[in-house]
C-alpha cells in the first residue's frame, strides 16, 4: 500500500501542479463562485414557476407569482453568459496580470459584437445563456492575452506626463479595443451569410457539443470525482479538476430547466447538482466517518474529532477528517476514500438511468447546502432518500476501517498513559 500511494503521489502531484497553474481554469473557478447566488435564484426561481405540484400551480397562476419567477429567471439564468462575459475577463485579466476593467469592456463588446442581433429592437436571448458559454471563454482568453501582449509590448496610445492614470488607462485600452470592434463586427457580418449563422453556432456545434456528449457520459463523469478523490488524498484539492467540467454541466443544468418549463422530458442524468449525490460529506464521502468516530469510536481523539467534525461534514466539509486524522496520505483510509466516490456515482448515475430516481431538474444547489436537504432541493424527496441510502451505504463501507483505525489509536493512547 505505501509503495501505492509512493506511486499515486509521483503519478499525481505533476498533473495537479499544472492543472493548478492554468490560470484560466483558476478564474473560470472564481467566476462561477462569484455569480452563483444569480445561478441559484435563476434556477430556484424557474423550478417555483414549473414545479409540478398541482395545488402549487394554482398558487402560483392564480397570485401573478409565475409571471414574476419567470422574469427573474430570464434576467439571471436565461442571460448567464452576459454575466460570464464580463467577470471571467475581470478574473482572467487579475490573474495574468493584465488591466482587469478594460479587459473587461473590451471582452464584453465583442462578445455582443458576434452575436446576432435584431437592429435597434433586440438580442436574441439564445447565445446568451449557457449555448453561448464556451464562444464567451475563447474570446476572453483572446481578448486578454492579446491586449497584454500589445501593452506589454508599448503598442498603445502613450500619453505624457501627468495625465490622470484613469485617463491613460482608457487610452491603453483603445488599440485592443478598436482592434477587436473591427473584429468582432466583421465576424458577425461574414457569418451571417453563412448556413451556421452566427459565430456561436459554429463553436456550439463542433466544440460544445461534442465536449458536452463525452463530458457528461457516465465514464467521464466517473473518472473526475475519481481524480478529484486522489487529488484530495494527496493533499492537492480536488477543485481544480471540478472546475474543468463545470461549463459542461452547468449548461446540462440550464438544459433540464428550459425542458421542465417546456412540460417535455428532462434530457441529462448528470447535471450540476449531480455532485450532491457522488460524495456525501464532502470529497471521499466521509460523513459516515465523522457519524462513527463521534458516536462508536473508543479513543478519546477519535471521538473528540468526530465531535467536531460531524456539524462540517453535514455542510460537505471534510478538512477536519482529512488533516486530523489524517485521511491525506493513510494507507489505512485509502480503499474507502477512493471507494465511497465510485460506489455512490455507480448507485445515482443507475438508480436516475433505470427511473428508480427521477432526473434532477437542473436548480443549481451550492455544495455547501446540508445532505438531505441539498437532495429534497435537486429533486425532492425521492434524491433525498438516495442520499440516506448512500449515507448508510458509505458508514458501512468505512466500518471496517475506521475500527482498524481507532484500535491503532486506542493501543496509543494506552502507552502514553503507561
Amino acid at each position: 500500500m505505501n509503495k501505492l500511494i509512493d506511486s499515486l503521489q509521483k503519478a499525481l502531484m505533476p498533473l495537479a501542479n499544472k492543472i493548478s497553474a492554468i490560470k484560466f481554469l483558476s478564474a473560470l473557478g472564481a467566476t462561477f463562485q462569484i455569480l452563483l447566488p444569480i445561478i441559484m435564484i435563476g434556477s430556484f426561481s424557474c423550478l417555483g414557476a414549473f414545479l409540478n405540484i398541482p395545488a402549487w400551480q394554482s398558487f402560483v397562476t392564480g397570485t401573478g407569482l409565475a409571471s414574476v419567477f419567470m422574469t427573474v429567471q430570464s434576467l439571471t439564468l436565461s442571460i448567464i453568459t452576459l454575466y460570464i462575459a464580463f467577470v471571467l475577463p475581470y478574473q482572467y485579466a487579475t490573474k495574468i496580470g493584465g488591466a482587469p476593467l478594460s479587459s473587461a469592456i473590451t471582452t464584453f463588446m465583442t462578445f455582443l459584437l458576434v452575436t446576432p442581433t435584431e437592429l435597434y429592437t433586440n438580442i436574441p436571448e439564445k447565445w446568451l445563456g449557457f449555448p453561448g458559454l464556451f464562444t464567451c471563454m475563447i474570446i476572453t482568453v483572446i481578448v486578454v492575452r492579446l491586449s497584454k501582449l500589445l501593452v506589454d509590448k508599448g503598442l498603445y496610445i502613450h500619453m505624457p506626463d501627468g495625465v490622470p492614470p484613469m485617463v491613460e488607462e482608457s487610452f491603453k485600452a483603445m488599440l485592443p479595443t478598436l482592434i477587436f470592434a473591427v473584429v468582432g463586427i466583421t465576424i458577425n457580418v461574414l457569418m451571417a451569410k453563412t448556413s451556421f449563422g452566427s459565430i456561436h453556432q459554429v463553436i456550439y456545434t463542433f466544440i460544445q457539443t461534442p465536449l458536452q456528449s463525452f463530458g457528461l457520459s457516465f465514464p467521464a463523469y466517473l473518472f473526475v470525482q475519481v481524480l478529484s478523490t486522489l487529488f484530495m488524498f494527496c493533499g492537492i484539492h480536488g477543485n481544480a479538476i471540478f472546475s474543468i467540467i463545470s461549463p459542461l454541466t452547468m449548461n446540462a443544468s440550464a438544459e433540464n430547466l428550459s425542458a421542465l418549463a417546456a412540460g417535455t422530458p428532462l434530457p441529462h442524468i448528470i447535471i450540476d447538482s449531480f455532485s450532491v449525490l457522488c460524495q456525501p460529506g464532502g470529497i471521499g464521502g466521509t460523513f459516515g466517518l465523522a457519524f462513527l468516530m463521534a458516536f462508536a469510536a473508543k479513543s478519546k481523539r477519535m471521538k473528540t474529532l468526530g465531535r467536531l467534525s460531524i456539524v462540517p461534514a453535514i455542510f460537505g466539509i471534510n478538512e477536519p477528517l482529512l488533516f486530523g486524522i489524517p485521511i491525506m496520505l493513510n494507507p489505512l483510509l485509502f480503499i474507502p476514500y477512493v471507494l465511497n466516490p465510485i460506489i455512490c456515482t455507480s448507485i445515482s448515475y443507475i438508480s436516475i438511468a433505470v427511473g428508480i430516481t427521477p432526473r434532477l431538474t437542473g436548480t443549481t444547489v451550492n455544495w455547501t447546502m446540508p445532505t438531505i436537504i441539498s437532495g429534497f432541493l435537486a429533486q425532492g424527496i425521492p434524491t433525498a432518500v438516495l442520499q440516506i441510502i448512500l449515507i448508510l451505504i458509505t458508514t458501512l463501507i468505512w466500518f471496517p476501517f475506521f475500527r482498524l483505525v481507532d484500535r491503532q489509536i486506542v493501543k496509543e493512547e494506552s502507552v502514553a498513559a503507561e
